[in-house]
């Protein structure tokens, strides 16, 4: 398939339906719309000229540095969204997220599907993408919902903890709460995925020559190593922040910004 400079203009020409809408019932809409459109295109247009560069180097080590990006790009994210220090959570964030994304990448691509090459661009890029996808806004809520919980309600892990019960044992808890807070929506969500993003993804890999069989047994893989790779990352974030977020007396240090 050929997909002209002439043809993608003519396939743009579909914004004008909603254009003419909203020009006709909400201008101040369709103002907003305008400038969405345009940054989507250059956001859009960027992640073109990286994926072009990715496929056609096809290096393992650029494919590594395009992930390591990704992963420091998730990490101040995640340190923006939880309101918790760089200090406390960055570096932690960093290595959890690559540590379980490459693992549970490599196990894919390497244990189980075992494509003809599975370091190049065309099958690392992808698989590694839609877990990071992942993690980014499972770690979010699980991390929040874990020092939010201390925050709000400590008095329970004091006292646990003066009775002479370990520190893993006191924080249990709170680490139930935020395995809860990522697992509960996730499975709900199962059946969501089955019914809007499987056709989207079954339809990329329909058109990249994947067959139906394959492409549904994809979806499926992916789906359940993105499970896997959000517990496994939140897990490591939270134990590497450990000594970070507490002092050796196991009180919980000034670690939440002003915001």
């Amino acid at each position: 398939m050929t997909l002209s400079y002439l043809n993608m203009l003519l396939g743009l020409l579909l914004l004008a339906v909603p254009g003419y809408l909203l020009y006709v019932y909400d201008r101040l809409a369709l103002t907003k719309a305008a400038v969405a459109v345009a940054r989507m295109l250059v956001q859009t247009g960027l992640m073109a000229l990286c994926l072009w560069g990715l496929y056609r180097l096809d290096s393992l080590w650029l494919n590594l540095l395009w992930l390591l990006l990704l992963v420091v790009a998730a990490a101040f994210m995640l340190v923006s969204r939880t309101h918790l220090r760089s200090r406390v959570l960055m570096l932690p964030a960093c290595v959890g997220m690559l540590v379980s994304v490459l693992a549970v990448s490599s196990y894919v691509l390497w244990g189980v599907l075992r494509p003809e090459s599975p370091a190049s661009a065309r099958w690392f890029v992808p698989v590694t993408g839609v877990l990071m996808a992942h993690v980014l806004t499972t770690n979010i809520h699980g991390v929040r919902t874990y020092f939010d919980s201390l925050r709000q309600d400590s008095q329970p892990y004091y006292t646990l903890l003066g009775n002479g019960a370990t520190r893993l044992q006191a924080l249990a808890p709170y680490i139930t709460r935020a395995l809860r807070s990522l697992t509960v929506p996730a499975m709900a969500n199962l059946s969501v995925m089955g019914l809007f993003v499987m056709p989207m993804l079954l339809s990329g890999l329909l058109l990249g020559g994947v067959g139906p069989l394959e492409a549904v047994g994809v979806f499926v893989l992916l789906t359940v190593a993105s499970l896997a790779v959000s517990l496994l990352s939140v897990a490591m974030i939270l134990w590497l922040a450990d000594r970070r977020a507490f002092n050796r007396q196991g009180q919980l240090g000034d670690i939440f910004t002003a915001s």
